[in-house]
């Protein structure tokens, strides 16, 4: 018996040291996460409307964790604002470093070459993507890569032009909501052949007001409402169609994306933009 009683006592001190143990590590990568947190926050521009021309714009970018694989990327160059919104490769630490690689190539880029040309901007970061993922003849895919819509535009050209790798635009107008679907293929994940080539959605400035809305696909994506199906494209044309602005448009879509989701589990990153020109 007193064997048994001191068995059990050491077996005790064994599990509360290995308890403490666990702790301890979960601690530590809890604050390795809050410092990628604080990385990855800096990497993501400070938006100032009036230098970069946009009349009125309002953007959520939630992490479905601490960190995420969303990120949006904002540059001004001889007189062309280009505004990327890019979905990563899952969310979460693999996500994250995706955005920083990505947002890092997009400076590079941004440096060597001029941002009035969307298709380009998408072409160069898949090219840049397989060098810096190390695609090549011997290693021809990964399980890393990225969706991406691409803004650019100019106030004294008067000019805006988009283009999508699986992202989309949306284009209000006193009309009604148009859908400028961008291409079927992503970037990175494989090698290709480049030039890549990309549709240009393009559009004169001030002929009639215009806003325009990106999101990825953790808006429409989101699982929710009674029968625990996507929240969809059509609710979130609902919200921009009845909006009176960007701002309304935005945060009602924030606001029924987390009703609608309820007590389900966030699923992915979200990233929704929407700007007036």
């Amino acid at each position: 018996m007193k064997k048994a009683s001191e068995k059990l006592i050491t077996t005790n001190k064994d599990l509360t040291k290995i308890s403490e143990e666990l702790t301890a590590a979960n601690n530590d990568i809890n604050k390795s996460i809050q410092a990628a947190s604080v990385i990855q926050n800096a990497i993501l521009p400070r938006i100032d409307l009036s230098h970069y021309g946009f009349r009125d714009l309002e953007y959520v970018w939630q992490p479905r964790d601490t960190i995420g694989g969303d990120f949006y990327w904002l540059e001004k160059k001889d007189g062309w604002t280009c505004l990327v919104v890019a979905d990563c490769t899952g969310h979460g630490i693999p996500g994250a470093f995706m955005t920083l690689i990505s947002s890092t190539l997009l400076d590079r880029i941004s440096s060597i070459k001029d941002l009035s040309q969307p298709d380009a901007v998408l072409n160069d970061l898949d090219e840049f993507l397989q060098k810096s993922l190390s695609l090549d003849e011997t290693h021809q895919q990964t399980d890393f890569g990225l969706d991406a819509g691409v803004c650019c535009f100019s106030l004294d050209a008067k000019i805006f032009r988009y283009s999508g790798a699986k992202m989309n635009l949306y284009q209000k107008t006193p009309q009604g909501v148009v859908e400028i679907k961008g291409d079927k293929k992503s970037l990175g994940y494989d090698i290709k052949e480049h030039p890549l080539n990309f549709k240009v959605f393009e559009c004169e400035l001030g002929q009639q007001a215009s806003s325009f809305f990106v999101f990825s696909d953790g808006v429409t994506d989101q699982v929710g409402g009674e029968k625990k199906l996507m929240y969809g494209k059509k609710r979130v044309l609902h919200q921009i169609r009845e909006a009176v602005d960007v701002k309304t448009a935005v945060s009602n879509i924030v606001a029924d994306v987390e009703r609608y989701q309820g007590l389900n589990k966030r699923r992915d990153d979200l990233t929704l933009f929407g700007f007036a020109l």
